[in-house]
């Protein structure tokens, strides 16, 4: 059942609070701590991390999958292993919460999560998971492929009215063995997939129009060497209609990594040939280090900015160096206010920092005037925003490591200081001591999966929930 909208009297104290608290203590504490943890040579100007991220969490859910990927970094026992309890996916929220603090990202995860509790009969479980999510103050995503979603869309819609969902990021690509209709040994190029990426479109607007809530998608597209002349074509795919880039507001394409099961491609593709074919879909040639999350080696990408009525696109920042300065020192001040979080209230935070910085806010205006009367801020931009019909749509790589080159961490200080300002890290008890640890998805793809694994497996009380 959908819950009743707020009464007005209620959403402008929500509204206020927000506008005279906008930057949570806690946040800014965690933030503090994680730009200390950072190696000296990352804590640049342009660094996310510390100044408006700790890290984007996880957690080390269910592990089936009904799918047969060929670039799936899970180890080969994967769909043996039993689902957690709810019990102690609730623990591991908790611990992700610690971390991370409030309005931070949750991907919910594991193998493909939605897929296993269906098949299990469990899908109130996962409804729970993300409301449990929603209520200790973090935004969760699911990630999926998205078949089982597609076969009984009252499953997303559920998890969106009852369990608070908001965002769903749905893999699609030319690696996958399972998807029914598209046999992978029948498919030729990504566009083979548009009819699946339309149908999520549809499927999404649907339970928008239906809902009225804000539900958006992630693409994720694994690169490899079949498929990394199609990756330009699916960026023009998403920019072709804005109706598409305001559902999918972020694409993601991994190079693959050498890691769990991978059928590494004879010719290994790289970040920098991905980049390139981004910017060849753009057709603008884009500054891929703008900002940094973590290391440079770890992600790439960059923010457009889509007109919702004509789909013109414009790169969402300046690469001037006056602009790139005023950025800088704006995420310095203000950066712990969490733009992630799907509610309403994110303008009226912010409006309530800058009140806080008035010197910061008129830099700010004359910084725009200053673009605008020089053409680096285009009329079409300014007249966009100012109507309210523009939107973002993050783009870029995240670039997965090889297993071995995690297992030789020790002796390589450019993967160590990868790991250490990794920006993708989930919650994990420590066996040995009990302790929950922050731990990189690189070093779970090398080892940490498996010794997950045998875990769950030894536990008697998850036994009657296998699936082997």
């Amino acid at each position: 059942m959908i819950e009743p909208r707020a009464t007005r009297p209620s959403r402008w104290r929500a509204r206020w609070n927000a506008f005279r608290f906008p930057i949570n203590p806690e946040k800014q504490a965690l933030l503090r701590a994680r730009w200390d943890s950072l190696p000296d040579a990352l804590r640049t100007p342009n660094q996310l991390a510390g100044r408006h991220l700790t890290h984007c969490g996880f957690t080390t859910g269910a592990s089936y999958c009904s799918f047969r990927c060929t670039h799936c970094y899970l180890p080969a026992n994967a769909n043996e292993v039993p689902i957690p309890s709810l019990a102690q996916m609730k623990e591991q929220i908790d611990a992700n919460r610690r971390f991370q603090g409030p309005g931070s990202g949750l991907q919910i995860t594991g193998g493909d999560v939605a897929d296993a509790y269906w098949r299990a009969g469990r899908p109130d479980e996962l409804i729970e998971v993300t409301r449990y999510a929603v209520g200790s103050g973090l935004v969760p995503m699911l990630m999926t492929h998205g078949q089982t979603l597609l076969e009984h869309p009252e499953f997303l819609e559920a998890l969106v009215v009852e369990g608070g969902l908001r965002q769903v990021a749905v893999h699609i690509d030319l690696t996958q063995a399972g998807r029914h209709g598209f046999p992978i040994n029948r498919l030729t190029s990504e566009s083979d997939l548009h009819p699946v990426r339309e149908t999520f479109t549809k499927l999404a607007a649907r339970i928008r129009q239906k809902t009225d809530l804000p539900l958006e998608l992630a693409h994720n597209c694994t690169v490899t060497e079949r498929n990394i002349d199609s990756v330009a074509e699916v960026v023009r795919w998403f920019l072709a209609d804005p109706a598409r880039s305001r559902i999918w507001r972020i694409l993601s394409f991994q190079p693959e990594a050498n890691t769990g099961r991978t059928v590494f491609s004879e010719r290994p593709i790289t970040p920098a040939m991905t980049w390139e074919k981004i910017c060849e879909g753009i057709g603008v040639r884009l500054d891929n280090h703008a900002f940094l999350g973590g290391h440079p080696d770890c992600g790439q990408g960059s923010v457009l900015l889509v007109d919702r009525r004509t789909g013109r696109y414009w790169p969402a920042l300046p690469d001037d160096e006056k602009t790139k300065t005023l950025i800088a020192e704006i995420l310095e001040t203000l950066g712990a206010i969490s733009t992630m979080t799907s509610d309403s209230l994110l303008p009226w935070r912010i409006a309530g920092a800058f009140a806080r910085h008035p010197r910061l806010a008129l830099r700010l205006a004359a910084r725009a005037i200053a673009l605008a009367g020089s053409g680096g801020l285009p009329l079409p931009v300014v007249t966009s925003l100012l109507r309210g019909r523009a939107h973002t749509l993050n783009i870029g790589t995240h670039n997965f490591m090889d297993a071995s080159r995690v297992a030789n961490a020790p002796n390589d200080p450019v993967t160590q200081a990868r790991l250490e300002a990794c920006v993708f890290k989930g919650a994990v008890k420590n066996r040995a001591n009990g302790e929950w640890e922050a731990v990189p998805m690189c070093a779970m793809n090398e080892s940490r999966w498996s010794e997950l694994y045998a875990e769950r497996l030894e536990d008697p009380a998850l036994a009657m929930h296998s699936f082997g």
